[in-house]
């Protein structure tokens, strides 16, 4: 019997001995195959390193990729305390120039521009998210880009922001009627955030589409859900697969499926705006508007492509910067009633002896424009400028570019730069942009590829602060949990690596100044005097 159990385990083991070895082998194999694509791949990372700037040295396959924590943009501002106003990092073994200096950023950005016309592909928005079309602010340089971001100008700039005119005032009055509902006149403290994003949305669409969206909630939330995803994507630091190949190869990619998901759900309500605004251009019902611009000027040459583009560049780009612009904005001034008052004394001095009818100054108030600007600076929505890659080799200094290197636009940094904003740099004080109406900011990025609708988003920004700033008396709400003491760009932001830098949440109370005057404004009674 003793024998027998011998003779039937000796097979057995001898299996789990050649299980045991081969299962050796392979995990050897796989750590030579590991420890070979590391040394491989920091030797290319040291191979492509530009050898006249300085930057942090970083590791194997990942480069700096995980030192950028916990908020990227504000690493990348300290760096350049210690490495210079230009320097360079390293993402996987992909090269990045950092500029962190305003002036070094407009002496390149602005200075030479056509060499920064150009945009690096990045594998999980270009590649995956975007196979078809994508945003004119993300798109590689070629003959079509140029034609849609000279076609998106010319419907975004002074003038034809002009013609946008009522849409801007509908929708600004739609959200102080909300405002006002929802907090009952300031009886009540709310979260005003999501009044924001819908009206923002609304205003959005309707400017580029030429007509309000339907009062339909489900569509809302989906379009501002699927936004929301798209920023998650289209930051440049959002993806390590962009910048680790080998991490594409997994098989449960998740980054991938999610960027697939986010396209498909974006196509669907894109598409359904284009063929509405083409059916009301056909039939001459068309109100002024991007898309019908495009539409209806002979000399446009775009395809349907082209098209998409400029409406994904539309719809994410206001979506990106308003949204939370006015959010951080709105809990700033709950939390300066100094700022408030200054604003409010200005308002009713510039409207005292003429009624308040549409805005069509966006300079009418120099306190307000102040304030635009300084809330642009100071939060810096877009904390990284989407990146750009040199269209050719550039020459700064002693600094040498070549042709395709990829180069980062710190906004966040440049806005801190104390050599242009003086000591107070981190402070909240509109009254700089008084003191110098020159004075520069990086919310907009610079040169050739800056935003192309910063026209239209001055306007909305001013329109609205002015309307809110004139209704309401913002407060902080009674109940101690739901109050802000402080609003600290840096040390608040929810969401550190998300594109759009994020405020935390909070309830302000909104408390009616003139409720008779804002109710007949409102009520399309006509024009009201300031109170």
């Amino acid at each position: 019997m003793i024998g027998s159990q011998l003779h039937l385990n000796i097979p057995a083991l001898f299996l789990n001995v050649t299980a045991v070895s081969a299962l050796i082998t392979v995990s050897v194999l796989l750590f030579i195959a590991l420890l070979a694509y590391a040394i491989v791949t920091e030797l290319y990372r040291y191979h492509v390193r530009l050898p006249t700037l300085p930057g942090p040295s970083g590791f194997p396959i990942v480069g700096n990729l995980y030192q950028l924590a916990p908020d990227p943009a504000e690493t990348l501002h300290q760096w350049g305390k210690r490495y210079g106003g230009v320097y360079q990092i390293s993402l996987g073994t992909r090269p990045v120039v950092v500029f962190n200096s305003m002036q070094a950023a407009r002496d390149v950005f602005v200075g030479q521009g056509h060499a920064l016309i150009d945009k690096p592909r990045l594998y999980t928005f270009h590649s995956v998210l975007s196979s078809v079309a994508s945003s004119i602010g993300t798109t590689a340089w070629s003959e079509s880009t140029k034609r849609r971001r000279k076609t998106a100008a010319s419907a975004m700039n002074k003038p034809a922001v002009a013609s946008y005119l009522p849409f801007i005032d509908e929708l600004t009055k739609a959200l102080i009627l909300e405002l006002l509902e929802q907090g009952r006149g300031g009886e009540m403290a709310f979260d005003p955030r999501q009044a924001i994003a819908s009206a923002v949305t609304d205003l959005t669409m309707t400017v580029n589409y030429g007509a309000r969206l339907p009062p339909d909630e489900a569509l809302l939330s989906e379009i501002i859900d699927v936004e929301d995803g798209l920023s998650r994507i289209k930051n440049p630091l959002g993806s390590a697969q962009d910048f680790i190949p080998i991490l594409r190869l997994l098989p449960f990619n998740s980054q991938s499926s999610k960027a697939r998901e986010v396209n498909r759900r974006r196509m669907v309500y894109l598409r359904r705006f284009e063929r509405e605004t083409e059916e009301r251009v056909e039939k001459g019902v068309d109100k002024p508007c991007i898309q019908g611009k495009c539409l209806r000027d002979p000399t446009v040459q775009l395809d349907n492509i082209d098209l998409m583009s400029i409406s994904m560049s539309m719809v994410s780009g206001g979506l990106d910067t308003m949204v939370n612009t006015l959010a951080w904005t709105i809990g700033i001034l709950a939390i300066r009633p100094d700022i408030q008052d200054k604003a409010y004394k200005a308002i009713c001095e510039a409207y005292s002896s003429e009624t308040w009818g549409p805005i069509e100054d966006e300079h009418g108030v120099p306190y307000i424009d102040a304030l635009v600007k300084e809330c642009l600076r100071t939060f810096s929505v877009l904390r990284l400028s989407l990146p750009r890659s040199a269209w050719k080799d550039i020459q700064y200094g002693d600094i040498f570019i070549p042709k395709g290197t990829t180069v980062f636009l710190n906004a966040w940094g440049c806005n801190r730069d104390e050599t242009v904003f003086g000591s107070d740099a981190d402070a909240f004080r509109p009254e700089r942009f008084l003191d110098d109406p020159d004075l520069p900011h990086a919310a907009y990025g610079f040169g050739t590829r800056m935003c192309a609708g910063f026209h239209l988003a001055n306007r909305q920004l001013y329109v609205l602060l002015l309307r809110l700033i004139w209704s309401f008396r913002i407060e902080m709400s009674k109940v101690p949990a739901e109050r802000i003491e402080r609003m600290r760009p840096l040390e608040d932001v929810a969401e550190p690596f998300h594109l759009a830098a994020m405020p935390p949440g909070y309830k302000v109370r909104l408390v009616s100044r003139n409720l008779a005057a804002l109710s007949s404004l409102l009520r399309g009674n006509g024009p009201c005097k300031a109170q």
